[in-house]
This record gives structure tokens, sequence and C-alpha cells, in this order.
């Protein structure tokens, strides 16, 4: 969303009018059960935990005329509720597992160049990001789809920047693992195609 856009929103959100509410909720949501999901074990905990953030943004909606930064703000206020739950459910016994998650990640497709890109190619890449491991896959997404900094992924996952690295590292190596597997198993079906703007549409998005 555009800076000035965003900031007629928070205005509108401030004078408590619930469209501009449900338009940031429907912005935000999938995102931050992304962040959650990279603490909490399983997607009930998670939705409770950004519900929670939510709850509090709407008791308190002047609040984020003071925020700079509201996508920091939001994966912070996510992170920090997160970490607030599991020393509340330290000892509670979850049976809400993580391969039960709902898939709330689509593949970012802005990119013109990705249009050359099968749709097998894509649901097999969006099928990889899915199965990476909870953190792996969020540090993903806040670098790949919200155009954030190591320092900043860092910050909000409270984690170093090395260990950012090596997470994006790894997400990229599966990624890549796929992808060549892929070429080399439909090699005739991508010639047609344009095996180089495949290639190059690839690695644009996520190398």
């Amino acid at each position: 969303m555009e800076p000035e856009r965003l900031k007629l929103l928070i205005k509108r959100i401030s004078r408590r009018e619930e469209s501009a509410f449900k338009e940031l909720f429907d912005l935000y949501y999938p995102k931050l059960i992304q962040i959650a999901l990279a603490y909490v074990p399983g997607i009930v905990a998670a939705q409770e935990m950004v519900s929670d953030v939510f709850y509090k943004l709407l008791k308190n909606p002047h609040h984020l005329l003071k925020v700079s930064n509201l996508d920091n703000y939001l994966f912070l206020s996510v992170r920090n509720q997160s970490f607030t739950y599991l020393k509340r459910n330290r000892k509670r016994n979850l049976t809400d597992s993580l391969d039960h998650k709902e898939d709330y990640i689509v593949v970012d497709k802005r990119n013109p160049e990705s249009s050359l890109i099968s749709r097998e190619l894509h649901a097999l890449i969006r099928k990889t990001i899915n199965e990476l491991p909870p953190k792996r896959k969020a540090i993903f997404l806040l670098v790949k789809e919200e155009g954030k900094k190591y320092r900043e992924v860092a910050e909000i996952m409270d984690i170093s920047v090395k260990t950012v690295e090596v997470h994006m590292s790894l997400a990229l190596k599966n990624i890549r693992m796929v992808v060549t597997g892929y070429l080399e198993s439909k090699d005739t079906k991508i010639r047609k195609l344009g095996s180089t703007g495949v290639v190059n549409s690839l690695l644009i998005f996520f190398f």
C-alpha cells in the first residue's frame, strides 16, 4: 500500500471507522499469521495471537497515529504477544499441530516476467515455500514479499542478522533444488516456453 494511502487509512482507523479497520485487517491478517506461526504451536494459537493484537488496536486506535512504521509495529506486536502466550502456556499440553496449519501464502506474481513461468512450476514453488519450517518461512516472506531488510527482519523476529542470512540461504537452496529438478524433468516442455526466460524470471524474484 502506498505511504499516503496508508496514512489516510490510519487516520480513518483513529476515527474508529469500521470499514478502515476491516481494510487493515484484510491487508495484514495473513502476514501476521505467518509471523505468529514462527513462534506458537499451531494455527489456533496463531489466530489467537493475531486477534489479540487487532483487539488492542480496536480498543486504542489513536495509538496508531504515533507509529512511524506500521509494518514493523504490527509484526513486533505479534511477536511480543506470542512471547507472552508462550510464557503463560509453558506447561500446557497443546494438541494443535503445526502439520495442520492452513495455507496463508500466495507467491507474489507482481513481476511481469513471472507470467512466463508455468502454472505447474508456480504451484511447485508455492508448495516448497509452504513446507519450509515456520520460522524460516516467516523470514523468507518478510524479505521476499514484504521487502524487509535483513536488519529489520532480525529485529522483528528477535534474532541476529546472521541467523536471518542462514535461514534465507537454506530457503533459497530448497527452492533452487526444486526449480533445478523441475527444469531437468520437464526439459522439453521448458524449452518450448523458453528456458532462459523461465530461469531469469525465477532468478529475478527469488535470487
